[in-house]
């Protein structure tokens, strides 16, 4: 990914002896469990700069050295979109941060760095990411941009073939987001914003107590009759302001565990006028592009549990906003 906002650190290390700083830091690197609270802190404290315009206390996170080669377009450009990006969005929970560390040796000194990839997601489930570099209680690099640290931004090329019939279970989850989306409804199961997020991993799914109803889900999926499928990267442009429910899982059990995410999405109501070009389906999707579609007049029950677990109360354990 090429990074055009005060991205200062570009890592090369090259490892030329068991004995050299190079190769201790690749073997640091591969065998230390970083503990990253205090990046993380600072990282949320530039966030909440851009968020309030404060551009002079952003500034004064960075060292001169790179402050000095920012232009002031650079820096609008970054507080325009952050601010936007922040807005429209819900602040993403810890647990949806993507941290890893980074070791630099310049003449033979060695600096550890933290790389931070908040997920921004809006109303439309469009996700936007602030990417942030910290050191020492200090930024060395940030970017908005679509894509988080490390991650292609060409559509992969090779497709998992798709499955003659779904096994998905419960008790195989590893890890799960409940994503809904209220549109032109603004009802009550939204928040100001318009949607709610749960997510976390197997003992927090168990918390909620929604297995009866996810694994009812599951099999009526297993059951299903599979009416169309495809290779499709990216979801259709919505056309409105729909209401939607989109279920994203971690799977333990094969051939789920190498296929990347399993994905569930619903659209429960268009905008009036405003039709949605997969409305009339059930739409699920397991690494990244592989698109299998259920007709919804021909799946009443599935939709039936699809909505119950939408408007199921989840108080506490729905995500909350930081600003």
């Amino acid at each position: 990914m090429n990074y055009k906002h005060l991205t200062f650190l570009l890592f090369s290390i090259t490892i030329l002896s068991c004995g050299n700083p190079y190769s201790k830091a690749i073997n640091e690197l591969r065998n230390t469990e970083f503990q990253n609270d205090s990046e993380l802190l600072t990282a949320k404290k530039a966030i909440g700069f851009i968020g309030q315009n404060q551009l002079d206390s952003l500034k004064s996170m960075f060292p001169e050295k790179i402050i000095a080669t920012a232009s002031d377009s650079i820096w609008r450009d970054l507080m325009e979109k952050g601010q936007k990006a922040i807005s429209e969005s819900k602040f993403p929970s810890d647990s949806l941060v993507q941290i890893s560390n980074t070791i630099n040796i310049l003449e033979n000194k060695k600096q550890t760095f933290a790389k931070l990839s908040f997920p921004f997601t809006n109303d439309k489930n469009s996700t936007k990411f602030i990417n942030i570099i910290t050191s020492g209680n200090q930024l060395y690099g940030l970017d908005v941009g679509d894509y988080p640290f490390g991650r292609r931004i060409i559509e992969p090329e090779h497709s998992e073939p798709h499955l003659t019939k779904h096994k998905i279970e419960y008790n195989s989850i590893n890890w799960f987001r409940i994503w809904y989306g209220s549109g032109f409804k603004k009802n009550e199961f939204g928040d100001n914003y318009g949607y709610y997020a749960v997510s976390g991993d197997k003992e927090k799914l168990d918390k909620i107590e929604i297995e009866p109803i996810l694994s009812e889900i599951f099999e009526l999926i297993n059951s299903a009759k599979i009416d169309s499928t495809d290779f499709n990267y990216l979801r259709p442009e919505r056309n409105g302001d729909s209401e939607y429910i989109y279920l994203r899982f971690k799977m333990l059990n094969e051939p789920y565990n190498n296929f990347g995410e399993f994905e569930i999405y619903y659209t429960l109501e268009e905008e009036k006028g405003k039709p949605e070009e997969l409305s009339d389906f059930i739409t699920v999707k397991h690494s990244k592009k592989t698109r299998y579609l259920y007709k919804k007049s021909d799946n009443l029950r599935l939709v039936e549990k699809l909505k119950e677990l939408t408007y199921k109360d989840y108080g506490r354990h729905q995500e909350t906003r930081w600003h």
